[in-house]
């Protein structure tokens, strides 16, 4: 283990200990760090226990893959694990990492301070939560980059592929109303058809931010050529777009302020989780296509030259 992966595995455990505090006491009846009248009592309704249960173990889950990649038995961690939990920190914290951090600076500079809308919590549990977020997100980003690099660095020398018509179709009728709808909110706010909560410039550089990530996820294959120098970037971009599409959705849908769902949230959840998900596995099924005819083709050319006599 290198002295930044101890640093990375540190840095997530002290991130996370205060969310897991709060949602350990919010389990157990607490208020603290709560605004509304209902007290403890709100924390112990059915879907703040359900939704507190299960990301308290996201948590855990997320710390232990951090730890678990940096392990000498790392490289036998089945690949469909890594892919999952590797693709859900990248679609949750992403825009959060991203996009968090200059929302802070803007709103600090226009209004002169940093205030959250209001969400039934203090503003300081936000600063504790979402600071450890983005402490969270910069240590997987670390330790996962350095993992895919180490086991299959040799995949990404060159730049992620256009799928097929049928595939990019299908991917943009999911992602371009996706953010579009983002973009829009991002600039006008979310009104009474985004995601509420969403209303002060910090968070709006959030979606404006996950506006963005799609945009680049479904342009980095079709423009496979202008990015060719840097193909482990474009590969970054590409999956973090399409994680963060096919996540973000379903997130404001779960989180919605109030349990209240806007009926625009689900509608183009609806088409951006599975277009996401289907581009972005068309993309890498079609570049590994293209990898082992490659191989094949270089395994036949060096055979060649042996039998070819001198």
């Amino acid at each position: 283990m290198t002295s930044l992966q101890r640093a990375a595995i540190i840095t997530a455990i002290v991130a996370v200990l205060p969310y897991l505090v709060f949602k350990i006491l919010w389990l157990s009846g607490s208020s603290v760090g709560s605004t509304t009248s209902a007290g403890g009592d709100g924390m112990l309704a059915p879907r703040f226990l359900i939704g507190n249960t299960i990301t308290l173990a996201m948590m855990v889950v997320g710390v232990a893959f951090v730890v678990a990649l940096t392990r000498p038995w790392a490289r036998r961690i089945p690949a469909p694990v890594v892919f999952v939990l590797g693709a859900g920190a990248a679609g949750l914290l992403g825009p959060i990492l991203v996009g968090l951090p200059p929302g802070i600076l803007i709103q600090a500079l226009i209004e002169g301070e940093v205030r959250l809308a209001e969400q039934g919590m203090h503003p300081w549990v936000f600063g504790l939560v979402y600071a450890g977020f983005c402490a969270l997100g910069v240590a997987m980003a670390i330790v996962v980059g350095a993992y895919v690099i180490r086991r299959w660095g040799d995949l990404l020398n060159t730049p992620p592929p256009a799928p097929s018509p049928t595939m990019i179709v299908c991917g943009a009728l999911g992602i371009l109303p996706f953010s579009c709808a983002m973009a829009y909110w991002a600039i006008t706010g979310p009104g009474s058809t985004g995601p509420q909560g969403m209303e002060q410039p910090a968070q709006r550089m959030v979606l404006a931010v996950t506006a963005l990530f799609g945009v680049l996820c479904l342009l980095c294959p079709m423009l496979s050529s202008c990015v060719a120098r840097w193909p482990r970037t474009a590969w970054l971009v590409t999956w973090t777009g399409c994680c963060v599409v096919a996540l973000q959705g379903p997130t404001q849908i779960l989180l919605a302020q109030g349990g209240v769902i806007a009926p625009v949230v689900v509608g183009i959840a609806v088409l951006a989780t599975p277009g996401a998900s289907l581009f972005g596995l068309a993309v890498l099924r079609t570049h590994l296509s293209r990898l082992g005819r490659t191989r094949v083709l270089s395994s036949r050319d060096r055979l060649d030259s042996v039998d070819r006599p001198a």
